[in-house]
């Protein structure tokens, strides 16, 4: 080997290590509740780990579970250093364990169920011996739907719709456009949901993802839309995070961030907004938290 080459090798090695993750570099670990499927999360989600990296100072690797339950598992026994869950999750996180709420997304959400516009349903009470299309039965908007349900009194002689439950919105909306179930809940946009109920003469209507207009019977009020969570201790490193994020919005890659992961930006979070999700009033309806908190009692 020349000397020209013994050189450009000694300056390749030497990139290489500068390039190389330094042994024992600490990895933070983002999980995110799976309300798509993982591949389509870890797509849409990409740019977010990657400018958490950046306020860190660490690598961040994404991770989602097959489940909500498995991921309600996780998060009680703090396997991820942050979480992006959705709301009805934050209060029991806030009482029970070591996250601390950073920020909300922007975007506010709401719960509605939806039917063909022909569809004789005007009422829930209408959906009685029907079928209903919902996400995983923990979800939010299955437990809301639920909880809607539960306290109605159906007339003599019929018993309530049958709910089939999937892993994510989209198996649903796929089970109510093949004309398997007669109605359909999911999570849809707050702010344009609130628009529509100040119009109480109004018929909502709104489409599906495939174009598919459907029309609205019922609603719930908008709440905040998903939530990002630390453990304590990320935030001692950290603690202008908050800022940071609600931030995000007046800078160039702010804004590229946040089209790319498809949320209008982070705002404060404000206690009042959870208030309904207390699990006083709420914790019945997310029994795998409860079991989780129960299993690791036992250890």
């Amino acid at each position: 080997m020349t000397k020209g080459s013994r050189a450009a090798v000694s300056c390749l090695i030497l990139m290489l290590v500068a390039l190389a993750p330094a042994h024992g570099t600490e990895t933070r670990l983002l999980g995110i509740q799976p309300f798509l499927s993982a591949p389509a999360l870890f797509e849409r989600y990409a740019p977010l780990r990657d400018w958490l990296a950046e306020q860190l100072g660490v690598p961040v690797r994404i991770e989602s579970a097959r489940t909500r339950d498995v991921f309600h598992g996780r998060i009680w026994t703090e396997r991820y250093d942050l979480v992006f869950t959705s709301p009805h999750v934050v209060p029991f996180l806030i009482e029970e364990t070591n996250y601390r709420a950073v920020a909300a997304t922007q975007d506010r959400l709401a719960i509605l169920v939806a039917v063909m516009p022909e569809a004789r349903f005007n009422r829930i009470e209408d959906l009685a011996n029907s079928k209903i299309a919902a996400p995983f039965e923990e979800s939010l908007a299955a437990a809301f739907l639920n909880h809607m349900l539960s306290n109605l009194v159906w007339p003599d002689g019929s018993s309530p719709p049958t709910v089939r439950h999937h892993h994510h919105h989209s198996g649903a909306i796929t089970t109510f456009l093949r004309g398997e179930a007669e109605a359909l809940v999911l999570v849809t946009d707050g702010d344009l949901i609130d628009d529509q109920r100040r119009d109480e003469s109004a018929q909502t209507l709104m489409s599906l993802y495939d174009g598919t207009l459907v029309r609205v019977i019922s609603q719930s009020p908008s709440f905040p839309g998903m939530t990002l969570l630390a453990r304590e201790e990320v935030l001692a490193g950290l603690p202008d995070l908050e800022d940071q994020l609600i931030r995000m919005q007046d800078t160039p890659h702010g804004l590229e961030v946040l089209r790319a992961i498809r949320h209008r930006g982070f705002v404060a979070i404000e206690e009042t907004d959870y208030r309904p999700f207390r699990q006083s009033a709420f914790g019945r309806e997310l029994p795998s938290l409860g079991d989780a908190k129960n299993d690791q009692g036992k250890h």
